[in-house]
């Protein structure tokens, strides 16, 4: 595989091979890794869907996610480390990439353990792992909620999250509660998971993204469990921690954003140019 960032290849220099897959870890992998990693790829030769899980025999130090690549041109652009036409690279290329660099900076988030692929015959890769930590004394936040029944404490959580990456400068687009990780012990802390849809530089367009973002939550499931006037009057009192804010400009995209159904393409749009198209 060629992968398109050096810097984050170079970072993982532990290769462990089984069959025709490749896995790139941090360090070498001890024992029980590597027959929980070698496990893993030998079920994947009899299936063909997508799993995210913990890896079997590592319940307690390693998650793994598996995506088969279905037709030609994905499996052609990820093993040439090609971007599709709108300078991203398929999701799995884009997650390993934007999890290793918000990690860098310090952002909470699941640790990246490594990375890999397997190869068909003809030497195109045919399928990616990505195995970060496993956040033991952790939930998602509908598990949590489901628990503890206190959204209020739930949402007080995930925007600080949200603050706190857009602090360190990693803008996610698929900020929703599954992706928000409740520590069991201290529930005001939380980390982030499933970062494919994320952007790594400040946008210029803060004030629509953050609308974006508000209402997407509440969109994702939030809306069963809250008032969304107790919702709105939450999301004021957040924006004031947020300095440059034009409410007019945020007041449009936030109406839109909880109630359409926004596509990852056009989620783009928002970030790039503060504008949003329908379809």
């Amino acid at each position: 595989m060629s992968f398109p960032d050096s810097i984050v290849l170079q970072s993982f220099p532990s290769t462990l091979s089984h069959r025709n897959a490749t896995v790139h870890t941090t360090q070498g992998t001890d024992d029980s890794a590597q027959q929980a990693i070698q496990d893993l790829i030998d079920t994947r030769y009899q299936l063909k869907n997508r799993i995210s899980a913990p890896l079997k025999g590592m319940e307690n130090d390693l998650f793994a996610k598996s995506q088969p690549l279905d037709s030609l041109r994905p499996k052609l652009r990820v093993t040439f480390g090609r971007s599709k036409r709108d300078g991203t690279f398929d999701w799995p290329v884009e997650e390993v990439i934007n999890t290793f660099s918000a990690q860098k900076r310090g952002a909470p988030v699941a640790g990246l353990y490594g990375f890999g692929y397997r190869k068909s015959a003809l030497g195109l890769i045919q399928e990616f792992f990505i195995f970060t930590e496993m956040l033991d004394g952790y939930l998602s936040g509908l598990t949590w909620l489901e628990q503890e029944r206190d959204i209020h404490s739930l949402i007080t959580a995930s925007f600080k999250l949200l603050r706190t990456l857009h602090s360190k400068n990693v803008v996610h687009m698929d900020f929703w509660a599954e992706n928000v990780m409740i520590n069991l012990e201290h529930p005001t802390l939380a980390k982030a998971i499933d970062l494919e849809n994320c952007f790594l530089t400040p946008t210029e367009h803060l004030s629509e993204v953050l609308a974006f973002q508000f209402g997407f939550y509440y969109r994702r499931e939030i809306f069963r469990f809250v008032i969304e006037q107790d919702y709105d009057r939450m999301v004021m009192e957040e924006l004031g921690k947020y300095e440059g804010i034009d409410r007019s400009r945020f007041d449009e995209m936030y109406a839109s954003s909880k109630h359409e159904n926004i596509s990852r393409r056009a989620r783009r749009e928002i970030y790039h140019k503060g504008t949003l198209t329908t379809r």
